[in-house]
């Protein structure tokens, strides 16, 4: 399983230091009346005011790492550390976005030498996806989901288990990650530890690692490992703690070791370790029903849809 989406890694600290347990994370915390957000002990909120929240958070989780830059109704993402961002839809707008303002942030992703790409809620920002199309670019839309009541992962061929800052292991599980992207939805395929092996030992492994381990010391990610006896590290994902929210991403494994119930557990340990923190909403974008389906099965809900438009 794989779900492809740009950087959802934010950074809203920049405390170092490792974190010496699992079991309770460095807390991350927000003024939820600068971020708009509604108070954690809101009783009984609507789909409305859940995805108020939801879309608050992709406003603020990239801007720990990345430079914000206005172009009209639309906000740019400059990363400034880490994997590239995106543009979205501007928190507190007075008007919708237009396809000129896409075409100018368009034309600075390119200057930028950044993917070009937005992306949104469809449900708080309708219009988008029709202005993205006549601007040229293709629009995905994918289920967003929620979590409910976290239920029992079925049985795995293997364990999950969540990582240390410091684990030789780590290195491994971001391998094996991106192989995993590289062939997207639930499929079985033959990529399996020949090929996470080669990504371990490719230019940008190593970055990226670094990257990772500098989330794991600052409390701004939690990741999670799967793995099988014999192979070692077949996949693994994240979850990205803010204020009282947390996205899990990332979640990915092996195509030659999908369909043994390891997803779903990468799904449940990240989701029970954010509810063990405080997280009061925990959240997800699949890339497509049937991956939408893995995260079903442990109590999640589609809440809404999630987009990410692309030129091709």
């Amino acid at each position: 399983m794989a779900i492809d989406s740009f950087q959802r890694s934010p950074r809203l600290d920049d405390r170092t230091g490792p974190v010496r347990s699992h079991d309770r994370l460095r807390r991350v915390t927000l003024a939820e009346e600068d971020l708009r957000l509604l108070p954690a002990s809101a009783p009984d909120p609507t789909r409305e005011r859940l995805l108020t929240r939801i879309d608050t958070y992709y406003d603020w989780a990239p801007r720990a790492t990345a430079r914000v830059e206005e172009h009209g109704s639309l906000v740019l993402f400059v990363a400034e550390q880490g994997w590239p961002f995106y543009a979205r839809p501007r928190l507190g707008r007075n008007t919708e976005p237009t396809t000129d303002e896409i075409h100018t942030v368009l034309a600075r992703q390119i200057e930028l030498g950044a993917p070009r790409a937005l992306e949104w809620i469809h449900e708080t920002t309708p219009s988008l996806a029709k202005a993205a199309r006549a601007a040229g670019m293709t629009v995905h839309e994918c289920p967003l989901l929620m979590l409910g009541s976290l239920s029992g992962p079925e049985p795995v061929n293997g364990t999950v288990r969540l990582m240390d800052a410091d684990e030789s292991e780590l290195g491994n599980v971001n391998a094996a990650i991106d192989v995993a992207f590289g062939t997207p939805g639930t499929a079985v395929g033959e990529a399996g530890v020949a090929q996470r092996d080669e990504a371990l030992n490719s230019p940008d492994a190593a970055e990226r690692l670094g990257f990772t381990v500098d989330a794991l010391r600052s409390g701004r990610t939690v990741c999670a490992g799967a793995f099988v006896s014999g192979a070692g590290a077949v996949g693994g994902g994240s979850h990205n703690p803010r204020g009282a929210i947390s996205e899990i991403v990332g979640v990915g494994l092996l195509p030659a070791f999908r369909r043994l119930g390891l997803a779903g557990a990468i799904a449940h340990r990240l989701a029970r370790n954010a509810l063990d923190n405080g997280m009061t909403t925990v959240f997800c974008g699949a890339e497509s029903s049937a991956v939408a389906r893995v995260y079903e099965r442990v109590g999640f809900y589609r809440i809404g849809t999630s987009c990410v438009a692309e030129m091709d």
